[in-house]
């Protein structure tokens, strides 16, 4: 049985769905030609009128999934999560597909039935079920299947830009946890992803245009005020690149621990 997510169309819809400050820019600096051009593929996503100008294109013999033939924009879309040590054995992958079986008899006496979304539990120990080395793996891994293809993207589109868009479905934030020599506070040091050298390291030298990464799930608490993290991040590699503002951050992987139970 198909899940609302395995429509790739569905993730942008969902990225529709928010608003201008829940979004990040990375690119040349503010007031650019570049940070504009990359704001406004953010701005039409968000609006009715742009959303509306995105095909699927996921039965097509010429990938990507998703095409904007009038703002000359190739999109391909990928999932990543932080439970699988090797991408063969997810543990909340195989629960969602067991309940969705479960399921079905159900759905299917209702034609009109809603989207369904399966949020599976596996009670697994945190380590186990929520891993940074899996995180940055899993996110390694897929880009890297992904950006061999890109030459054929490129070909069959040779006049669009290209965007990946990556939907992390990882819940929660990790922290690097203080120790004596740490100069932050005792509450550890928050993860930001879209700054970590183990993941940026992948695709930010590559001839990949765009990448989106869509985090809808990255919420936490803590005692008084925090940071609102951003749910996308938008790179504009060949740009970002050359922006001496941003910096990639080292996070020591022995240290990192997930705030999910």
């Amino acid at each position: 049985m198909k899940l609302y997510y395995d429509d790739e169309y569905n993730i942008l819809k969902d990225i529709h769905d928010l608003t201008p400050s829940e979004c990040l820019i990375i690119s040349d600096q503010e007031g650019t030609t570049a940070y504009d051009e990359t704001a406004k593929i953010i701005d039409d996503i968000l609006s009715e009128s742009g959303l509306s100008r995105w095909a699927d294109n996921s039965k097509s013999e010429f990938p990507p999934d998703l095409i904007n033939e009038q703002d000359l924009l190739a999109m391909e879309v990928m999932r990543v999560d932080d439970h699988s040590s090797n991408g063969k054995k997810n543990p909340v992958l195989a629960k969602q597909r067991i309940m969705s079986e479960e399921a079905r008899g159900l759905v299917e006496q209702m034609p009109n039935h809603p989207p369904l979304i399966i949020n599976a539990i596996t009670d697994l120990p945190t380590e186990r079920d929520h891993n940074y080395r899996f995180y940055y793996s899993s996110f390694q891994r897929t880009l890297r299947k992904h950006l061999s293809k890109l030459p054929q993207y490129k070909e069959n589109y040779p006049n669009s830009k290209i965007i990946f868009c990556v939907f992390d479905e990882t819940s929660g934030v990790y922290f690097e946890r203080a120790t004596a020599m740490s100069d932050y506070g005792a509450g550890g040091r928050i993860h930001f992803p879209f700054c970590d050298k183990r993941f940026l390291d992948v695709f930010m030298e590559s001839d990949l245009d765009y990448l989106m990464w869509y985090i809808p799930y990255n919420h936490y608490e803590t005692i008084g005020a925090h940071l609102t993290l951003p749910h996308l991040i938008i790179f504009d590699i060949k740009n970002a690149r050359k922006n001496p503002d941003f910096k990639r951050l080292d996070y020591d992987e022995k240290l990192m621990v997930s705030n999910e139970k």
